[in-house]
């Protein structure tokens, strides 16, 4: 059962590369300026977080941080990380020029996102060094304001798509 931080520092690779390939190539397909702008910046943010995780490693080595054997976070690990949190872009690009192609690719942000603040919410309670867990709370507050901004292009596109039916 026992995490190590290499085992955690791929899996938060996978987290945020994943993200920002997403979002760059879901921005590829948006033509909404603002919501274009949003999803690049979404991108950079992914890959910023993961040079922040990388550093906060590289920093400690092989030190214990508390994680090493939390259920919790294996649970997590084995049920959310089999397989990759980001959707391929190509199992809904053929659906992208519609609003619910975009809709369906915005829903699978939505979850990888949930999945994001539950693993950095999760090593930040049972990390031990003060340093780390601070950071760790950063990572989580940020991935759940992406969570919001997620839901909230979510709720103008089905805005969009209500205004779109015939009444």
């Amino acid at each position: 059962m026992n995490i190590t931080n290499k085992e955690l520092l791929v899996l938060s690779t996978k987290i945020e590369g994943e993200g920002k390939t997403f979002y760059d190539a879901l921005a590829v397909q948006i033509d909404d300026p603002e919501v274009k702008e949003f999803l690049l910046l979404m991108a950079k943010e992914e890959a910023n977080h993961e040079v922040q995780f990388r550093k906060l490693l590289d920093e400690k080595g092989d030190d214990q941080y508390g994680w090493e054997n939390d259920p919790n976070l294996r649970n997590l690990i084995n049920t959310h990380f089999q397989t990759d949190i980001f959707p391929k872009l190509d199992e809904v690009s053929e659906h992208l020029p519609s609003f619910q192609g975009i809709l369906k690719a915005i829903e699978s942000a939505i979850e990888a996102e949930k999945v994001s603040c539950e693993f950095y919410g999760l090593l930040q309670q049972a990390c031990t060094n003060i340093e780390s867990k601070t950071l760790l709370v950063l990572l989580e507050k940020v991935e759940q304001e992406h969570l919001e901004r997620v839901e909230k292009i979510r709720d103008h596109y089905l805005e969009e798509l209500s205004k779109d039916k015939p009444q």
